[in-house]
């Protein structure tokens, strides 16, 4: 028996879900202890003669089984609910954790481990939770009402069925660790592989073009023995450790079933005793066998443990009062009434090193033109949009609009390269359900509608995965139309020109200095054309922001 902390915290959560999730399994096992009564005493009315006696435990046999195969199907669906809300909550807690400024800057950190814990991690930890940590309930509580039934019959048999079930569940529990080290490693070898397969599949053009195929081959081959001989080592453990929890069932079934025999020989119980002592004391071990066979089910979920932890999904952080905002704040609409926007003396330093990226950053940026930053790359220009995001906190400083703290959702961005996901172009463009009309405008403003209306399907044409099925300046006018939709008060640009043609890049230059009417738009841009028709072009030097003199 293995009790992870962690999972069991998230299972507590629910408790209503838990309780009904462990009763009905218990009752269940009650269905099996007194299902066995019944078949004992139909036994004994079949010796003794009695056929009505017999008829009589036949039927409570099949009443007692079909009560049995009911209480199966309400139990299954509530542990399924347990294990669903679980995975929602950890999943939710997970992903959170994940876009912490600490972790998008962490160059450690690979994308295909967060992703194979976001999801073969979680969706492992299911079967522990809605299977395993009932298990443990019924073994702990159900196995002792069945010792108890068998004391009532022969305390000498009910004290060797008790010894066959301690040595069934602490004997495995060396193997079990053991196994669970052994499961660590096969986790993180699990990782490395998909960390790998991931970045060589996002990178497959380049390493045919730098001609490293072959090696990039053996490196995940390398990896896939790695995980073979991980695998392996984990299943000969597990082999192990069932052959010690079978060996202590078999040899306390067998136990008391010597002593119930010796019993018959001496004469001493009625024969319907007898078979009861036979068959509860093979039901008691049940507990025992459901607990083994939930265990190799959610070892997975269990393996994956550390890697969750570390990225944060068991952390249920309690926000500060500052950063609780009242009801009406939250119904508060700025997308149309916000006037401007205030940098006033903003400084950030990257942990670990010695001089701040920005110092005294002061800007003040209104509705009624485009803003622009100029600067050679590495000024900080990026991480000064980090900062406005609230992707980094600021050493020092305060970023607000109309004289209140910026909050996330007051912004709308498009980057550099802006992401697209699989599905059609309106479930990418179109997240916030603005209708066709609304969609066909903002299309049209970032100067993409004619081409989606080229596109076979327009609006319901599929978009493949990171949008590598379009153009580097469709995917930039697509991002610039979703930010549109938005509709929030501020929209930073980061290089909107860079992959366009002069044609599309002056009509989103238009479009940009049409929406500065009505939003607060901040522009990052280093091509001459783009800059051109910008009134207000501030440059980022030494981490200092000047007005341009040009």
């Amino acid at each position: 028996m293995m009790i992870v902390p962690e999972l069991w915290r998230e299972a507590r959560r629910h408790p209503w879900l838990l309780s009904l999730s462990i009763l009905l399994l218990l009752l269940v096992f009650a269905t099996h202890l007194l299902q066995a009564l019944a078949l004992a005493w139909s036994l004994a009315a079949f010796v003794r003669g009695d056929a009505a006696g017999a008829m009589a435990g036949i039927g409570a046999i099949l009443a007692i089984g079909v009560m049995r195969m009911l209480l199966t199907l309400v139990q299954g669906d509530a542990a399924a609910r347990l294990g669903g809300r679980v995975r929602e909550d950890l999943r939710g807690a997970a992903v959170a954790a994940a876009l912490v400024p600490e972790r998008l800057h962490d160059a450690r950190l690979r994308d295909g481990s967060t992703q194979l814990a976001l999801g073969d991690g979680i969706d492992g930890t299911d079967a522990y939770v809605s299977k395993y940590i009932p298990a443990v309930a019924q073994l702990a509580v159900g196995s002792l009402i069945a010792v108890c039934l068998v004391a009532v019959l022969s305390p000498v048999i009910a004290l060797c069925v008790a010894g066959g079930i301690l040595l069934a569940v602490l004997g495995p529990l060396a193997w079990k660790r053991m196994l669970a080290r052994r499961g660590f490693a096969h986790w993180d070898t699990y990782e490395a592989l998909s960390g790998d397969l991931l970045e060589a599949l996002r990178g497959m053009s380049t390493l045919r073009a730098l001609g490293d195929v072959p090696a990039t081959r053996a490196r995940l081959q390398a990896r896939s023995e790695a995980l073979r001989v991980a695998t392996e080592r984990v299943m000969r453990s597990s082999l192990a450790e069932t052959a010690i929890t079978d060996f202590a069932v078999q040899a306390g079934v067998v136990i008391a079933a010597g002593l119930a025999v010796v019993s018959v020989m001496t004469g001493q119980p009625p024969a319907i005793e007898v078979y009861a002592l036979l068959l509860l004391s093979s039901e008691t071990f049940r507990p025992v066998r459901e607990l083994s066979r939930h265990w190799h089910a959610g070892f997975l979920g269990l393996t994956a443990v550390p890697g969750l932890a570390a990225l944060g999904a068991f952390h249920r952080p309690v926000p500060a009062a500052a950063e609780i905002e009242p009801a009406e704040e939250l119904e508060a609409d700025r997308a149309t009434g916000a006037d401007a926007l205030r940098i006033s003396g903003l400084s950030y330093r990257y942990p670990g090193t010695d001089h701040d990226v920005l110092r005294g950053v002061d800007l003040h940026a209104g509705r009624g033109e485009v803003h622009a930053i100029a600067g050679p790359s590495g000024a900080g220009k990026s991480t000064l949009f980090d900062l406005i995001l609230g992707f980094l906190p600021p050493t020092a400083g305060t970023v607000e609009l109309d004289g209140h703290p910026l909050r996330p959702r007051d912004v709308a961005v498009v980057s550099q390269r802006p992401v697209l996901f699989a599905g059609t172009i309106r479930d990418n463009v179109d997240l916030f359900d603005a209708g066709q009309e609304a969609l066909e405008d903002a299309c049209a403003a970032a100067g993409v509608l004619d081409e989606i209306r080229a596109i076979p399907g327009g609006f319901d044409a599929m978009v493949t995965e990171a949008g590598t099925s379009l153009s580097g300046g469709q995917r930039q006018r697509l991002a610039l139309a979703r930010a549109l939709l938005a509709q929030r008060p501020v929209l930073l640009v980061d290089e909107p020109t860079s992959a366009l043609d002069d044609r599309s890049a002056h009509t989103v230059a238009e479009t940009l200095e049409r929406v500065a009417a009505e939003k607060i738009v901040l522009m990052i841009s280093h091509r001459p054309e783009a800059l051109a028709r910008v009134a207000d072009v501030r440059v980022l030097r030494e981490g200092t922001l000047v007005k341009d003199a040009s």
